[in-house]
């Protein structure tokens, strides 16, 4: 075979495999920090998650996973306690059990910000994936429309996970705005020069609160 057959065959052969690797780079990480490979599939019909493998499939559970990563959109998501409307005291002697859910980290660094998307008729089918609306819910509510609401979250050196900010009329754990506004200036305060940077009398967007955080994370001071 003449070298330049068999060049062309290996490019063709590289140029392939580059092309099918994305959607085998997704991967969940188990509790003890092992990292399994495979691709995700979505079930539009009754709503979840799977990591398919070469000889395995893995139900991706919030409750057995610390994280997953959607090659295919490039974001990791973590399992995540969200806070509860019921005091932890109180929920702790009502023995009300703990259910983690998945949460799209949009910012990453010494201050992560998490993304969580409810709908008015239940839950989407892949907070991940970002798709709302499976074909047993249409059923269900006889085709109206579920409305999306946006809950971001933040946390910080180990301290609890926190709403700071949300369409939504009231959220799990909600503050009011200036106590809100109140912990994203305090979450900035090692930082000079981004702390100066924010002004609380500009409106307190889900623009300005990403870009913050972003700015924060990726400034100089914060990768000593």
């Amino acid at each position: 075979m003449k070298p330049v057959i068999v060049l062309y065959l290996l490019i063709s052969a590289l140029s392939a495999k580059a092309h099918q690797a994305p959607k085998y780079r997704s991967y969940i990480v188990t509790k003890t920090n092992d990292t399994i490979y495979g691709r995700i599939k979505v079930n539009y019909l009754i709503g979840g998650l799977k990591l398919i493998t070469a000889d395995s499939i893995y139900k991706i559970d919030p409750n057995n996973y610390v994280a997953y990563y959607n090659a295919k959109k490039n974001v990791i998501y973590r399992s995540k306690i969200l806070p509860g409307f019921v005091p932890k005291d109180l929920a702790k002697k009502m023995s009300i059990p703990k259910q983690a859910t998945w949460l799209k980290c949009i910012e990453d660094g010494k201050i992560q910000l998490y993304e969580y998307k409810s709908s008015t008729f239940g839950q989407p089918v892949d907070n991940v994936l970002g798709v709302t609306t499976t074909l047993s819910s249409i059923i269900v509510t006889g085709g109206i429309p579920n409305s999306e609401f946006t809950s971001w979250y933040v946390e910080k050196g180990g301290a609890p996970l926190t709403p700071i900010k949300y369409n939504t009329f009231v959220s799990a754990g909600s503050k009011t705005r200036k106590e809100r506004e109140k912990l994203l200036k305090d979450l900035l305060a090692d930082d000079d020069k981004i702390s100066l940077s924010y002004d609380q009398t500009k409106p307190f967007t889900f623009k300005l609160v990403r870009m913050l955080v972003h700015d924060y994370n990726n400034s100089r001071s914060n990768f000593n």
